[in-house]
């Protein structure tokens, strides 16, 4: 393999920022003055930097319903500050002085002054690439924040409010037929027509790829099939036209009332989505209401799926498939991931992203990963030659016995410190910036080296970025799997190639699925390509024996990426 590289370039953090789209504030609450870096009116397109000079001016500019802005979200805050301050992160959309809307992701700390409240607010607002007419994905916690209010004041009045989580039926096939890019455009469509149906006090969010939340003020559990019919009416009466055909569109709906189901937003939401749940499996049923007398079986069956899982960490059913990561100029293997696996006797294999959410909500990660590392420190003391990645979740990244552990298992197996990569994904590495930090460079002294999965969704800035002892950048697959097609996609993966470089990380592009977006990488400077279309996944069996991992997907029917350690 060979290691050259193109030249060296002097940093310009100025320059890297205001290509990536970020730009820096400082918020004081309590004045009012926002203070910005340098280069903010050429990222936002604004002539009078007075403009944007208090928060209460900025705040004019975002959008109304196209998410919680940042003066509303420092509002709703709820968390005690003790000195370190409080992260936050939030989506919506600028209406800029010209007329343009732009989509900006906002996060950063809180702090707060003598009496407890927001006093200072230090963040970084970064300009996503693409339509900003488009529904974002947003941050689910940050909408159970937004209608929290509004639900807790049921329990004390008439008011009701009801939480519908509605998901487009066949979209996998739409999918299958269309591509993403058509089943992107279906779903913004979708989007678009639930909207336009919607009262003004009524809340929408899409937080993941096929799921939309919306908190429907005024709306009681008599009143709900009725406005969940609203819905489907707008949606399902007229087909989708899109580039590839006219495609009928179906909406399953799970939904639950408060007070009547739940009197916190939390409690709502989780009702809402296992009643979409089980609508999702019940073929003539496409509106779901939460029922009491659901809550006994729920229970059952999350504890049957957290003994499931216990059963194969047990019985040592949980194996791995391991996926290249290839040289992108030479197409040999320089290293390969690992993706869990569970077998069953006389039953399909399970996908990671089968099984996580039994996982994930028996809260039984920490043992899966610790399986994960056994497995894989076990498996290069056998192959000398072989390099392995292993993903971490963000709640074993914070347990202050991690470190021991990963210890242990390299003193057990001397020598695989150094062809052992641990993966973190971008959203763990931002939770608590400085705790990972920590973590990352007592990792580093063990001798294993570090990369961040998924990287570009926005969540970790450039300062933190610098900060982090990484050696790999794994670029997120949902910017590499269209780039031959959308000029916004290149533009934006060949600033954190550029980006990367600067900072002596090696890059990876994940989701390569066909050789023109291979070649248009290695072109870039692009070190490692991953994806179908360079190598597919190689299942590992107890007994070392080898084969491929039929039935793995690493898409499900949302369209959202399984993780790669579930």
């Amino acid at each position: 393999m060979s290691d050259a590289r193109p030249p060296e370039t002097a940093l310009d953090p100025r320059a890297v920022l205001t290509s990536i789209g970020e730009v820096i504030y400082d918020w004081n609450v309590e004045t009012d003055a926002l203070a910005w870096s340098a280069n903010a009116c050429d990222v936002l397109g604004i002539a009078d930097p007075q403009s944007i000079a208090t928060g209460g001016a900025f705040a004019l500019m975002a959008e109304p319903g196209s998410g919680i802005n940042r003066n509303e979200t420092i509002s709703l805050a709820r968390e005690t500050d003790t000195g370190a301050g409080i992260p936050f992160r939030t989506r919506y959309n600028l209406r800029l002085p010209d007329g343009r809307r732009v989509a900006v992701e906002d996060s950063g700390r809180w702090y707060a002054g003598p009496g407890g409240t927001p006093a200072r607010v230090h963040g970084v607002l970064r300009v996503e690439p693409g339509d900003a007419t488009q529904m974002r994905l947003g941050d689910r916690g940050a909408f159970v924040d937004f209608i929290g209010a509004d639900v807790l004041a049921t329990a004390s009045s008439q008011k009701r409010v009801t939480i519908m989580i509605a998901a487009i039926d066949n979209l996998e096939r739409i999918n299958d037929e269309l591509g993403f890019d058509g089943g992107d455009a279906v779903i913004d469509e979708v989007a678009t027509r639930i909207r336009r149906v919607l009262r003004s006090r009524d809340k929408i969010t899409r937080y993941a790829s096929n799921r939309f939340a919306v908190a429907m003020m005024s709306c009681s559990l008599g009143q709900a099939p009725i406005a969940a019919q609203r819905l489907r009416d707008a949606v399902e009466k007229t087909p989708v036209a899109t580039q590839g055909g006219v495609f009928p569109v179906s909406l399953r709906i799970g939904a639950a009332c408060a007070p009547d189901h739940a009197r916190d937003a939390a409690s709502l939401m989780r009702r809402a989505e296992d009643a979409l749940a089980r609508a999702r499996i019940q073929p003539h049923e496409t509106l779901v209401v939460h029922d009491l007398r659901c809550e006994a079986r729920l229970r059952r069956e999350a504890q049957l799926s957290a003994n499931a899982v216990i059963d194969a960490l047990n019985e040592r059913r949980l194996v791995f498939a391991r996926q290249p990561v290839v040289d992108a100029r030479t197409r040999k293997t320089v290293f390969c991931e690992a993706l869990a696996r569970l077998t069953r006797p006389d039953m399909p294999l399970l996908a990671g992203g089968e099984i996580m959410p039994a996982v994930e909500r028996a809260g039984l990660m920490d043992l899966l990963d610790a399986r994960m590392l056994e497995l894989a420190t076990s498996w290069l003391a056998k192959h000398p030659e072989d390099h392995l990645s292993v993903n971490l979740s963000p709640s074993t990244l914070e347990r202050p016995d991690w470190i021991s552990a990963l210890d242990g298992h390299l003193a057990l197996h001397p020598g695989v410190a150094a062809r052992l990569i641990i993966e973190i994904t971008e959203t763990s590495a931002v939770r608590d910036p400085e705790r990972t930090r920590m973590q990352l460079e007592m990792m580093k002294q063990k001798g294993v080296r570090i990369a961040i999965d998924d990287f570009g969704a926005g969540h970790t800035s450039f300062r933190h970025l610098r900060s982090f002892p990484v050696d790999i950048l794994k670029i997120d697959g949902a910017f590499v799997q269209n780039l031959p097609r959308s000029p916004d996609d290149r533009f934006f993966v060949r600033t954190l190639v550029d980006l990367a470089r600067n900072l002596d990380m090696r890059v990876v592009a994940e989701w390569v699925e066909d050789e023109e977006t291979a070649a248009m990488l290695a072109e870039w400077g692009v070190d490692y390509l991953q994806g179908r279309h360079c190598a597919e996944p190689i299942l590992t069996l107890a007994d070392d024996a080898a084969q491929p991992a039929t039935g793995d997907a690493d898409r499900d029917g949302d369209g959202t990426s399984s993780p790669a350690v579930a």
